[in-house]
């Protein structure tokens, strides 16, 4: 059975405060078998990503586009997808391309829950650490409704938060099996999310950094 965090941003995202061997290296240190590197709007990391995964640790390449309806991920794509583009459009180049389209965090305070009514996902994050309050609770709810697919990651951005969230899939470690078995419905859900203190400090900090930049 592999343990797998699907959502997890380097410093090839603009907000990444951790690097792709850095994020490596904390997932191994939890005990997970792979990771998907999901940067926001970006493969930059791609390249790395491949010197780095190996038998005993599986990367999987993708990234988060920010779509005109919400944020998707796209597992097992080699090409950048555009960002702004509705999310019908973007879920269709994800498949074109082979990848796995994953709602990601669609009932998270600020988003729009909308977004999973605006495309055909192959699968829903049902568990996503950092979503906290009713983000969750409602996406699982919402899957279990529809008969979709549910992954967890931990959408870290440090290296810390690496592994709170995770998808249990039970298949080679190869990158075309792990995305067989999501489209299968083949996977489970593990993990935590981040303390709401944690939470709130970050989002502050955020709010912060915003306000100095401009």
């Amino acid at each position: 059975m592999l343990r797998l965090d699907l959502h997890v941003h380097t410093t090839y995202s603009s907000d990444g405060l951790c690097t792709l061997a850095r994020a490596v290296e904390a997932a191994r240190a939890k005990g997970l078998d792979g990771m998907a590197v999901t940067d926001h709007n970006s493969i930059s990391g791609h390249d790395e990503a491949k010197q780095i995964s190996n038998d005993k640790f599986l990367i999987i390449p993708g990234l988060e586009v920010t779509s005109a309806d919400g944020h998707i991920i796209g597992l097992g794509v080699e090409s950048l997808i555009p960002r702004g583009l509705p999310a019908g459009e973007t879920v269709r180049l994800i498949k074109e391309q082979g990848g796995v389209a994953i709602a990601a965090h669609p009932f998270e305070l600020g988003t729009k829950p909308s977004l999973v009514y605006k495309a055909k996902f192959d699968a829903i994050e049902g568990l996503n650490a950092r979503a906290v309050l009713l983000g969750n609770p409602l996406a699982q709810r919402f899957a279990a409704k529809n008969k979709l697919t549910m992954v967890a990651g931990s959408d870290a951005h440090r290296s810390d938060e690496v592994g709170l969230a995770y998808t249990l899939v039970d298949c080679e470690p190869k990158i075309d099996s792990v995305l067989e078995m999501i489209l299968r419905g083949g996977t489970s859900i593990a993990g935590e999310t981040i303390p709401l203190s944690s939470f709130l400090w970050r989002a502050l900090q955020k709010m912060l950094r915003r306000s100095y930049e401009r």
